[in-house]
C-alpha cells in the first residue's frame, strides 16, 4: 500500500475510533445509572473488590458493573478476583468482562477482544458486553464486526436509538464506514427509518449520500430504497443545490409523474407526500385551513379562512432554474371574496424578494381561471417559496375557497 494511502487508512481509522468512544459513553452512563438505581454504586463495587470473600460470586458481579464504567482501573487485586472467576465460575460473564477491560488498559486489545467475546457467548443479551465489543472491534479495525454488534443493541433497546443513532450517522463521512452500515442497513433492521431521520438531521456530502445509496442497491437490487435516495435529496439541499435535489426527487417517480411535478408539487392536491425540503405544508389555524379534499373524482385544495389576522395556510419550496414561468390555477368561491385578500406569492430563497403575485380575490361560484407570471433572476435565487396568504379586510367575513389544477408552466 503506499504511504499516502496507508496515511489515509489510518486517518480514517481514528475517525471511526472516535465515533465508537463517543457512541459508547452514553450508553455506558446509561448502564451505571441502572446499576446505581439498583442500589450498587460504583464506589461500593470498587470497595467489595478489594476485600477477600470466600465466594468470589457476589464480588465479581459488583466489579462488572463497575467495570462499565469508562474511568475504570483494574489493579492487581482486582485481576486476581477475575481470575479467580475465570476459574470457580466458568458460566460467568464478569470475570471475562472484567478482564478484558484490564488487557484494554494494558495495550493487548487482542486479548481484550478475546475476553470479551467469551462475555459474550456467556451473556449474549447483555448491552454493556455488546458495547465494549463494538468499541474493540472499532480499534482493531473490524467495522462490520463492530456494527453488528450496534444492531443487536439498537433491536434489543429502542430506548438507547436516540442516543446512538445520531452518532451512528457520522460513518455515513467514512468509506469503510459507509461500507459497514450498507452490509446492516441491506438487512431492514427495524431503526433503519430512525437512522434516516437522523441521518437527515445532518449535513452530508452528496457524494457520501449517493454512495451508500449505490453500496445498499448493490446488496439488495429491486429492494426499497425510498430513504437512500431521500438521503441523497436532502444533502444536496443542505448545501444548496436545490435543483439537483429536485432532479433526485424526481427521479424516484414513475415516468409518467415525473412531468407533472417537475416544477410544481401535486399541483392536483392528491394529497401526496415528498420528502422535506419539497413537497406541500398545510395549515389548520385558529383564523383558517387549507387541506387537500376530494369529492367524488375531483380533487382540490378547500380553504376556509375568518379573518381577524394575516397568516400563510399553505406553502411549498420550489427549485426553478433562472428564467420565465407562468403560475396558473382554476379557483371558485361560493360566495366571493367580499372582504380581506387571498393569494399566492412567489418569492426568492433565502432573500425572500418577491418573483410573482397571483391574486384570488376575484373568484365566484363559477370555475375561474387564474395565471401570473414569474421570472427566476440568475443570481441569488436558487430556491424559491410558494405560500398561500390571506390577509383580513375591514370587515370580518368567512371565505371559503376552491383552489384546483395548479400548474408552473415554463
Amino acid at each position: 500500500m503506499a504511504r499516502g494511502s496507508q496515511g489515509e487508512a489510518r486517518s480514517s481509522g481514528r475517525r471511526v475510533a472516535a465515533w465508537a468512544v463517543t457512541a459508547a459513553s452514553p450508553l455506558i452512563f446509561y448502564l451505571v445509572v441502572k446499576a446505581a438505581l439498583a442500589g450498587v454504586s460504583p464506589a461500593a463495587a470498587l470497595a467489595v473488590g478489594s476485600l477477600p470473600p470466600a465466594d468470589p460470586a457476589p464480588t465479581l458481579k459488583y466489579l462488572g458493573r463497575a467495570a462499565q464504567q469508562p474511568n475504570f482501573r483494574a489493579d492487581p487485586r482486582t485481576l486476581r478476583t477475575a481470575e479467580d472467576g475465570l476459574a470457580s465460575l466458568p458460566l460467568a460473564f464478569e470475570p471475562f468482562f472484567v478482564a478484558a477491560r484490564a488487557a484494554e488498559q494494558k495495550g493487548d486489545l487482542r486479548r481484550a477482544i478475546a475476553l470479551m467475546e467469551e462475555a459474550r457467548h456467556r451473556r449474549p443479551s447483555y448491552p454493556a458486553v455488546r458495547m465494549q465489543l463494538m468499541v474493540y472491534y472499532t480499534k482493531a479495525q473490524r467495522y462490520r464486526e463492530a456494527l453488528a454488534e450496534v444492531d443487536v443493541i439498537l433491536r434489543r433497546n429502542d430506548e438507547l436509538r436516540p442516543l446512538m443513532l445520531p452518532e451512528l450517522t457520522k460513518l455515513i463521512g467514512d468509506a469503510r464506514g459507509r461500507e459497514a452500515l450498507a452490509a446492516i442497513l441491506a438487512t431492514n433492521p427495524p431503526w433503519r427509518e430512525q437512522f434516516f431521520d437522523a441521518a437527515g438531521a445532518r449535513r452530508l456530502d452528496p457524494a457520501d449520500a449517493r454512495d451508500l445509496y449505490r453500496r445498499v442497491r448493490a446488496l439488495k437490487p429491486g429492494g426499497d430504497l425510498r430513504l437512500e435516495r431521500q438521503l441523497i435529496l436532502q444533502a444536496q439541499a443542505s448545501t444548496g443545490d436545490y435543483a439537483g435535489a429536485r432532479e433526485t426527487l424526481l427521479a424516484g417517480f414513475p415516468e409518467r409523474e415525473r412531468a407533472a411535478n417537475r416544477f410544481l408539487f401535486d399541483g392536483a392536491f392528491r394529497g401526496v407526500s415528498a420528502p422535506k425540503p419539497f413537497g406541500w405544508k398545510f395549515e389548520d389555524l385558529d383564523v383558517g385551513r387549507a387541506e387537500p379534499t376530494r369529492d367524488g373524482g375531483r380533487t382540490y385544495l378547500d380553504i376556509a379562512y375568518f379573518g381577524g389576522r394575516g397568516v400563510v395556510l399553505a406553502e411549498q419550496v420550489l427549485a426553478l432554474r433562472p428564467g420565465r414561468y407562468t403560475l396558473r390555477l382554476t379557483a371558485r368561491s361560493d360566495n366571493g371574496i367580499s372582504s380581506g385578500s387571498l393569494y399566492w406569492r412567489v418569492s426568492c430563497l433565502p432573500g425572500h424578494s418577491q418573483i410573482g403575485l397571483l391574486v384570488m380575490n376575484q373568484a365566484g361560484p363559477a370555475d375561474r381561471r387564474f395565471a401570473a407570471p414569474l421570472t427566476v433572476p440568475a443570481a441569488g435565487c436558487a430556491s424559491q417559496e410558494l405560500r398561500l396568504i390571506a390577509e383580513p379586510g375591514d370587515v370580518a367575513t368567512v371565505v371559503n375557497l376552491q383552489v384546483s389544477g395548479m400548474e408552473i408552466a415554463q
